[in-house]
């Protein structure tokens, strides 16, 4: 049976994210690296770091050199000193506070990308990389928002920056908008969390696309107080921009399904897997704690099993994606 060739789709969600580094850790491993060919990574925000380092891995000496920059890069973000941990502390109290009190990041100097494009200087270096070895790997696609016009903003590893990955992650007020011309960015999730439309297009197309989902579907209470509204509605967001990714790709395998779309298209598989971990707040997505990070990359690790099983398959029963494909009449089988 020939091997699947896979896209990964790694979603965004702040220091969640290091749930699909734990995913993207053990797909490749030595346990499962043969069991699939990688021809695209895509991301947005955190996740657009996973798939960016990951990527910058892949290229520079394969899988163990991706897996060494993954836990670089994660290991990079924990707190280095005791001011560190103290500000990291002073953030969770601060975060869990039953109001909010957002300032403008324009009124002063945001801390957040000069350390992060530290961070992707040492772990991703992407001024080492020439033209050929950005071509020689899987593609990279690299999803954010232009601020001012509202378009989905696609990069590619080809001519990727710090910059623009880093405007793949600038969620306000953490961050400023980050200018990367002709774009003026905010975080992808506002419209396109990830990227997975463009990989109908490729010239090496996948025959199954994974999605890593950090973004919890459902929740089980209201949320009353600022700061979980507030993070209800980015999770909405993010999930409704997730959906009409799948939603697109589950058009097209429809249209193939009854003969009204050919080559150059093909049916591809979609599955996704959703982080489970339980008793995660609002403030723990900006926790950059050793302790909550190493626990989200082991969960992702455990997890990554599921995208080879039935499981994982996509559109399935209790989907929210799946209610609004059977209201429009565009339900699929569960399996290809």
């Amino acid at each position: 049976m020939s091997r699947p060739q896979v896209a990964i789709a790694c979603q965004g969600g702040g220091s969640h994210a290091a749930f699909a580094a734990g995913v993207l850790r053990r797909l490749f491993s030595a346990e499962f690296r043969h069991r699939f060919d990688l021809v695209a990574l895509t991301g947005t925000s955190g996740g657009a770091m996973c798939a960016a380092v990951a990527w910058g891995g892949l290229i520079r000496g394969g899988a163990d050199e991706a897996i060494a920059r993954l836990t670089d890069f994660w290991d990079d973000l924990k707190p280095q000193d005791l001011f560190d941990v103290a500000a990291n502390a002073w953030g969770q109290w601060f975060a869990r506070l039953p109001f909010t009190m957002e300032i403008s990041p324009y009124l002063y100097e945001p801390l957040a990308a000069p350390r992060l494009n530290a961070i992707l200087d040492r772990r991703l270096a992407l001024h080492e990389l020439g033209a050929a070895q950005r071509r020689s790997g899987p593609k990279l696609l690299i999803g954010a928002t232009d601020v001012l016009s509202g378009d989905r903003v696609i990069f590619g590893g080809e001519t990727l920056t710090n910059d623009q990955l880093i405007a793949s992650a600038a969620v306000p007020p953490l961050f400023r908008a980050v200018p990367a011309p002709p774009h003026l960015c905010w975080d992808g999730l506002f419209s396109t969390n990830p990227p997975i439309r463009e990989l109908t297009d490729l010239a090496e197309k996948p025959s199954e696309i994974w999605v890593v989902q950090i973004n919890p579907q459902a929740r089980e209470r209201e949320p009353r107080l600022m700061r979980d509204i507030t993070d209800r509605r980015n999770e909405l967001s993010g999930n409704l921009s997730l959906s009409s990714e799948l939603y697109f790709v589950q058009s097209i395998n429809k249209l193939i399904r009854e003969q009204k779309l050919g080559a150059p298209y093909d049916l591809i598989q979609l599955r996704v897997v959703q982080m489970d971990v339980p008793d995660l707040d609002y403030a723990s997505k900006l926790d950059r704690s050793a302790i909550l990070i190493d626990r989200l990359i082991e969960a992702g690790m455990q997890r990554a099993e599921s995208f080879f099983h039935e499981e994982s398959e996509w559109p399935r029963k209790h989907s929210l994606p799946l209610r609004a494909i059977d209201h429009a009449g565009l339900r699929a089988p569960t399996s290809l």
